[in-house]
């Protein structure tokens, strides 16, 4: 059985969340001298997800942490889950992105890299479990606790615009005790093009059997700022919009940590 997680990272699904547990996953490796030879599927057992158990394979879990007996390592823990009372008290990294650009990146993940959804992307935004509507339950679940005291909160575009200053916040909130050198170090071998280097290598794992010649089909894909405009036609954008305008939480943690999706006019 796991110990108990010491911090988490939560947030939805393509948000960062793989680039970061690689990241912080080197930046661990060195700091603390784990020896590991890290790709995209032994990081979960320094990382793993707390997700649900049905949400997630097994060698993902917390059961798969594999350094319980180094008390000096921090045990942080990435979930997708909504808000709930397991992380009222546990330190918390918040990590959001966009909606819009988390919502194509879900759709390729989902129908080209995880063979579980076979409908064109308007389909899928509409879709309960994985679109619009989960989205908005998700941020609408956290909009109360952005900024309890045990929280913090870092957007994705903000990492991927000066990545050094949100990612010593990130540090610091999971325990991580690391120079400046070693988290310029770690972000600097966790760029995208080393990480599509190693996942082509590795994969990330079984069951996961897809095709890695497919940048679609990457779990590591175009890593991109403001990408959604390529992709949702003018109707599934204003179906997005107007699903967080109709929640009033929703919106709000929108619009506080700006990234609410901006319409470009001619």
């Amino acid at each position: 059985m796991a110990p108990a997680v010491d911090a988490y990272l939560c947030s939805y699904p393509k948000s960062g969340r793989t680039w970061m547990r690689f990241a912080l996953s080197n930046l661990m490796d060195e700091v603390y001298g784990l020896g590991l030879d890290l790709d995209m599927e032994n990081m979960f057992g320094l990382i793993p997800n707390d997700d649900g158990r049905k949400q997630t394979q097994p060698w993902k879990t917390l059961d798969a942490y594999r350094f319980a007996e180094r008390s000096d390592v921090p045990f942080a823990a990435m979930s997708h889950l909504a808000w709930d009372e397991r992380f009222a008290t546990t330190p918390v990294v918040l990590l959001m992105r966009s909606p819009a650009d988390s919502l194509v990146s879900h759709y390729y993940h989902m129908s080209r890299h995880a063979g579980e959804f076979k409908d064109d992307i308007d389909e899928f935004a509409r879709d309960p479990l994985y679109g619009v509507p989960a989205l908005v339950e998700h941020f609408a679940s956290w909009e109360p606790h952005a900024e309890d005291p045990n929280v913090i909160s870092v957007t994705y575009e903000q990492l991927r615009s000066e990545p050094l200053e949100p990612f010593s916040r990130i540090v610091a909130q999971l325990g991580i005790d690391a120079t400046s050198a070693q988290m310029e170090q770690a972000l600097e071998i966790s760029s995208v093009e080393r990480m599509r280097e190693v996942e082509r290598r590795s994969g990330v794992g079984a069951p996961n059997d897809y095709d890695r010649n497919d940048p679609q089909a990457m779990r590591v894909r175009k890593a991109r700022v403001g990408g959604w405009r390529e992709e949702l036609s003018p109707e599934t954008t204003d179906y997005l919009l107007g699903a967080f305008a109709q929640s009033e939480s929703a919106s709000a943690l929108l619009e506080r940590y700006s990234i609410v999706p901006q319409v470009e006019t001619a």
